[in-house]
């Protein structure tokens, strides 16, 4: 709990409102310093009397363990608004997500990247309508909010994303932010209170029985969780490169399904732009990997025009941002996983990314991006889709599983560090070279690396030859030309090369 607590407290005000604006989240310079108001509601007022514009803005209090929301609080706000928002909010596929949005939201105007203007057009696409197809979007938005039963929308998911993210890019897990309403779905982070326990005292309430649910689902877990399931979704996208334009997914591809379509960039309602691999979840990373080529087929034969391309990465197309979502069931989701996937896992991506694929930080893919699910598992959403390579994907893949199943052998955390939480965000990767090493050399120490290794090492070969993956090239032949096999011995066609 809380176990970035002296990073948070070592933080300066300057250094906390940086961290929050590489993450997207907008934070009140003259507020950040202190604590989140601590008033009860019925003690509090809905809007002041200053002069500020500001000071008439809607208030509220997020109260977090273990990056859930326990409760989310109007301050000021009567009985009918208190039950909108203080609902039943855990145990009913809750995201609390790190980086999960809410349909049809931007969190905080995180610009710098994501979806914007200027990217690439839908074939079919003027500027008052879309060409027909079989799928209907209702979101516009593949940066939904976290699924699950009871999945929070609109203003009450923005404000549980906001403060969720906003505690975790500072080093916690746990404790209160206090939030202002800025309008058009927009929040300023106006105070942070940590969780810090007093020794020889209970937790107060909601936190106790909070604190005791989360011991008691650790303690099931079994030594190197033989009961891990994982899955996936990474996407891609079709572009016509004689227009430029994308074509929709949906044109081909079914709403479910193994290969199937998903919603697109805002702006894009009433198409499902973006194709998905969705292979069946497995216990083992190579059958896993072999439902994903299987996967692959599927979509190679029903994408019946030869001629589109097939891009993946991070960003291939300028606006078009593309994730590789990795699920998990069989572990219990906490912080020290969470942050063991950043800096074991997403560093190491960072490395051999495509230049271009930092644009897509801070809106998509900032650190411990996560959503809960309603099996029980969560979905990591921070790497960016890594059909880029069949090699690339089987070493990610892997990868993850030898992380979560060792995850409390890998305490290094570089990214808590200033320079190097600044770097990962802005795609400057020779800081986060010199910080490889030592976790490549933990990640290589563990029990389960040498099952592992056939798949992970010519993944850190490329990295240590300083390669990167071209998202500009066409990656249905290296899927589908022949199909690639499972196991992970290097290819030896140039066109699997990461470069």
């Amino acid at each position: 709990m809380n176990e970035g607590l002296n990073l948070f407290l070592q933080l300066a005000p300057e250094q906390i409102m940086r961290r929050l604006r590489r993450c997207g989240i907008e934070a009140d310079p003259g507020a950040i310093g202190r604590p989140a108001r601590r008033k009860e509601a019925s003690e509090s007022h809905t809007y002041s009397h200053g002069q500020d514009p500001a000071s008439y803005r809607q208030h509220y209090r997020v109260v977090i363990f273990n990056l859930a929301v326990l409760e989310c609080q109007p301050l000021g706000a009567g009985a009918a608004m208190n039950a909108v928002y203080l609902g039943p909010v855990r145990g009913e596929g809750d995201y609390g997500g790190a980086g999960a949005g809410a349909s049809g939201n931007r969190v905080n105007g995180a610009g710098g990247g994501g979806y914007g203007n200027g990217g690439a057009e839908i074939e079919g696409h003027d500027e008052n309508s879309y060409e027909e197809t079989d799928a209907r979007s209702d979101s516009g938005n593949s940066y939904r909010g976290a699924g699950g039963v009871g999945e929070m929308r609109g203003v009450a998911g923005a404000i549980r994303v906001t403060a969720v993210r906003a505690l975790y890019s500072l080093g916690l897990d746990s404790g209160e932010v206090e939030l202002r309403a800025m309008g058009g779905r927009r929040y300023v982070v106006t105070g942070i209170t940590p969780l810090m326990p007093v020794p020889g005292k209970p937790l107060p309430e909601p936190y106790r029985t909070a604190s005791r649910e989360l011991a008691r689902s650790l303690a099931l877990e079994q030594p190197g969780r033989a009961g891990l399931l994982m899955g996936m979704d990474p996407e891609f996208i079709l572009l016509r490169e004689s227009t430029g334009r994308v074509v929709p997914a949906s044109r081909y591809l079914p709403m479910d399904g193994a290969a199937g379509c998903d919603a697109g960039p805002p702006g894009t309602r009433g198409v499902f732009p973006v194709a998905e691999l969705r292979p069946a979840p497995r216990g083992e990373p190579r059958a896993l990997l072999a439902q994903l080529m299987s996967a692959a087929r599927e979509a190679d034969r029903l994408i019946t025009d030869r001629s589109l391309r097939w891009r993946a990465g991070g960003m291939p197309l300028r606006g078009w941002a593309l994730g590789g979502h990795l699920h998990f069931s069989g572990v219990t989701l906490c912080a020290p996983l969470l942050r063991a996937l950043d800096n074991y896992l997403a560093l190491p991506m960072l490395l051999l990314e495509d230049v271009r694929a930092a644009a897509r930080r801070p809106r998509y893919g900032v650190l411990g991006d996560f959503r809960r699910q309603p099996h029980g598992g969560f979905e990591y959403r921070t790497l960016p889709s890594f059909l880029v390579s069949p090699v690339i994907a089987k070493g990610a893949v892997c990868l993850a599983h030898l992380i979560v199943s060792h995850y409390e052998e890998l305490p290094l955390h570089p990214l808590d560090r200033e320079k190097l939480h600044a770097a990962f965000y802005s795609g400057d990767k020779q800081p986060l070279r010199e910080a490889w090493p030592p976790l490549e050399a933990q990640l290589r120490a563990l029990g389960g690396y040498a099952a592992a290794a056939s798949y992970i090492e010519p993944l850190l070969r490329s990295i240590a030859a300083q390669q990167t993956w071209d998202e500009s090239r066409d990656i249905r032949g290296l899927w589908c030309g022949s199909a690639p096999s499972v196991s992970g011995t290097p290819p030896s066609r140039p066109g699997e090369s990461v470069q």
